[in-house]
């Protein structure tokens, strides 16, 4: 019996294939918790683009000089991680509304750093009983040379997954 079950999305087609998954596998059962989880890269400070020239001409003192223009921050890495996080909440919103109006209890998290150690790190802390997360359905070489989040994590063997599969008419590519 599975009390807490973790979701992982990563706002493409593809993780979203999960979602009837987890609706069915929730349905008539007793799975108290659901929690979707996405993991962002930490995003950068944004800088306002400035034209080629790196000095413009200007009267220094009385006389002719130059100065260096430097580019101009527009949004600090602060206000950067604050946008991206309330855009990705708004995300995982919307995609755990559905799972809700079906009866189940979901929270929505989102993390910044890297995925796979993100997913490991939270599935140990919250006491997760079993992730679902995609898989591409790669295998051989390709698999091997691409690697996937999901595939480290199962392999990592810190707790039960489940790798769905998306349907046929999901685009592969993602």
């Amino acid at each position: 019996m599975y009390r807490r079950v973790l979701v992982t999305l990563d706002e493409s087609e593809l993780s979203e294939s999960v979602l009837p998954e987890v609706a069915r596998m929730a349905s008539g059962s007793e799975v108290p918790l659901t929690i979707i989880l996405t993991v962002a890269a930490v995003p950068a400070p944004t800088l306002q683009s400035m034209p080629d020239a790196r000095e413009v001409p200007a009267m220094l003192g009385g006389h002719l000089g130059s100065i260096a223009l430097e580019p101009r921050l527009v949004e600090s890495t602060g206000q950067a991680l604050r946008r991206v996080d309330d855009e990705l909440k708004t995300y995982l919103e919307g995609k755990a509304q559905p799972l809700r109006d079906k009866g189940l209890t979901v929270e929505t998290v989102v993390r910044f750093g890297d995925p796979t150690k993100e997913i490991i790190d939270y599935a140990k802390t919250h006491d997760i009983d079993m992730i679902v997360m995609a898989t591409h359905g790669r295998t051989g070489p390709s698999r091997t040379l691409l690697g996937s989040v999901a595939g480290r994590v199962l392999a990592s063997g810190v707790k039960p997954v489940l790798m769905v599969r998306p349907h046929p008419d999901v685009d592969q590519k993602a």
